[in-house]
């Protein structure tokens, strides 16, 4: 995490100058009262005036030492977490799919919001602290022994006596700190899942449910947050007990001292000054310590995500000329039941196939293996010769697309939507627009490519979602389109219409998974594969499938 310190070291320097320069202004002012109480007894106009003049001074150069300090902590602090939060977010990117769907995104985004600004409060902040602190001490002892060496030991005895606070809550801190930690994540999970289920609360009546669990984290997520600031006060309030009773011995000694005549009252205000460069540091270093040892759990959460990195290049795919797909034997299992086994099948490149079964067959986890979604538990995918297993995310993914029901969008143009803000020229553009069947809908449009798309195409219907889904894909150069079920969601004739559109992709394979008997879909496929219990059950063109009357010519006769 130190690393993000340095992320620009001009910054850095210029704090690790200032907070020296602070402390030493801060002496300088507290040296002038002595002084200036001194010529007040005097009589003496002009010495009066020398010395009010040089208070007067010592108080602007504190004040403005003071505020360029806080200046540079504060771009300091901007440069760390434009550094951090780039790693993190570059590093959750990077996860493959299986590492991903681990959380919910309302997790990585509790990371990103309440963790991060953990990091900047307890960890930024006190690494900066300490090294304020410890400089402030260091120079205010040396200014201080040359006035009262006595009265200086006495403070740094006391303050030292201080330093074994944080020990008696480190534990108990860091465990309330983890607490609120995951509190916080689960409270954000709810609240994404409310809000992402809006129309199925609405329409099955569930809100008190909902909301019922809703408070109930709210109320978790509060009272871990209220533990954790009540535990920090009592640490601080302990710290300033030791500071006031600190502070009570020194001006009873000072006043004393100057009741002998040793030192005068000047010097008893200069020393009333002074000793806050001592006490104080030892206020604040046991808060500093414990918040650190506290959000050494956060910041090991976070640093898991730090590391990843996103490479993209489609260089490799100029050199591959066989996009056949193969599934050797693959089996897969979830919670020891088995989802697909002993299946091999054979995608020939260019080819045409479709997927039917009924749900949880395993058609989808099937697919899924060919882009990581899912893992094998046992046998092997192919891609050409290659083992997808030896093969990049980014690699694969340049060739081999997968769509969903719900094609995701930006919200941004349909241009920058279609070519995911990467340069192409306006005829590839074009072309797959075209391919797509986009032309007629983007042509009425009044900004045409620069329409902009909201809430996640709110305002485009889902046939058309899905037709920028397959633009996207053909500019990208997929070789490969696998569709799960992509037109469940659509009406009957536009699920015709885009099924029909994909089948006519001239130098692309298609894997479609579907759950209606298209005939024009089903008698244009190569090849029409049925899924029972994990397994290929049948497989076979349409008419061939009919001949056989088995699971499909089922089908067939229920559509009927």
């Amino acid at each position: 995490m130190f690393q993000y310190f340095l992320k620009n070291k001009k910054t850095l320097i210029l704090y690790l100058i200032l907070s020296p320069a602070m402390a030493v202004t801060s002496v300088l002012f507290a040296s002038s009262l002595e002084p200036l109480v001194t010529a007040s007894t005097k009589g003496n106009l002009t010495m009066f005036l020398k010395y009010v003049t040089i208070f007067v001074l010592a108080v602007m150069a504190d004040t403005l030492v003071s505020y360029c300090h806080k200046i540079s902590r504060e771009n300091l602090r901007k440069e760390f977490l434009i550094g951090l939060k780039n790693d993190l977010f570059a590093g959750i990117m990077s996860k493959s799919f299986q590492e991903y769907r681990k959380e919910p995104p309302s997790y990585y985004i509790s990371i990103m919001q309440r963790d991060v600004k953990k990091v900047s409060t307890d960890y930024f902040d006190s690494v900066c602290g300490i090294y304020r602190v410890t400089v402030s001490f260091m120079v205010t002892v040396a200014a201080l022994l040359r006035m009262n060496p006595i009265i200086c030991l006495l403070n740094v005895a006391i303050a030292l006596g201080s330093v074994w606070i944080p020990k008696i809550f480190e534990r108990k801190l860091a465990d309330i700190s983890e607490d609120a930690s995951k509190s916080a994540a689960e409270f954000q999970n709810v609240i994404s899942d409310a809000f992402i289920g809006f129309h199925t609360i609405k329409l099955y009546s569930v809100f008190s449910k909902i909301r019922k669990q809703t408070e109930d984290r709210n109320a978790r997520c509060e009272e871990a947050e209220c533990s954790l600031i009540k535990t920090n006060y009592s640490v601080s309030y302990i710290s300033v007990v030791c500071t006031m009773i600190g502070f009570m011995l020194t001006m009873i000694i000072s006043a004393y001292f100057a009741f002998l005549g040793k030192i005068t009252v000047g010097a008893v205000m200069a020393i009333s000054q002074l000793i806050g460069g001592i006490l104080v540091p030892f206020e604040e270093l046991p808060i500093f310590i414990t918040n650190l040892k506290a959000v050494k759990v956060v910041i090991d959460k976070v640093q898991k995500y730090t590391n990843g990195t996103v490479q993209e290049t489609n260089e490799w795919v100029q050199n591959i000329t066989d996009f056949s797909l193969r599934a050797e034997n693959v089996a897969v299992a979830f919670d020891d039941k088995k989802v697909v086994h002993g299946v091999n099948v054979f995608f020939e490149q260019g080819k045409k196939y479709v997927i039917m079964g009924e749900s949880g067959c395993g058609k989808s986890t099937l697919v899924k293996l060919f882009v990581k979604m899912s893992a094998c538990d046992g046998g092997n995918i192919m891609l050409g010769k290659r083992n997808i297993a030896d093969i990049s995310d980014n690699e694969l993914y340049s060739v081999v697309n997968y769509m969903q029901q719900e094609v995701f969008l930006f919200d941004d143009t349909i241009k920058n939507n279609i070519t995911l803000y990467k340069e192409y020229s306006p005829e590839a553009i074009q072309h797959a627009i075209e391919c797509a069947g986009l032309t007629n809908y983007i042509g009425g449009l009044e900004n045409g490519l620069e329409t902009k798309i909201n809430g996640n195409g709110y305002n485009l219907s889902g046939g058309e979602k899905q037709r920028i889904g397959i633009a996207r894909a053909l500019l990208a150069g997929a070789k490969v389109f696998i569709l799960d079920e992509i037109t469940s969601n659509l009406d009957v004739a536009t699920e015709r219409f885009i099924e029909e559109l994909i089948m006519k992709l001239e130098g692309v394979t298609v894997i479609m998974i579907t759950h209606r008997m298209n005939e024009v879909t089903l008698r244009s496929a190569d090849e029409i594969l049925v899924m029972k219990n994990g397994t290929i059950h049948e497989k076979g063109n349409f008419e061939t499938l009919l001949d056989a009357k088995g699971l499909f010519y089922g089908y067939k006769m229920i559509a009927s």
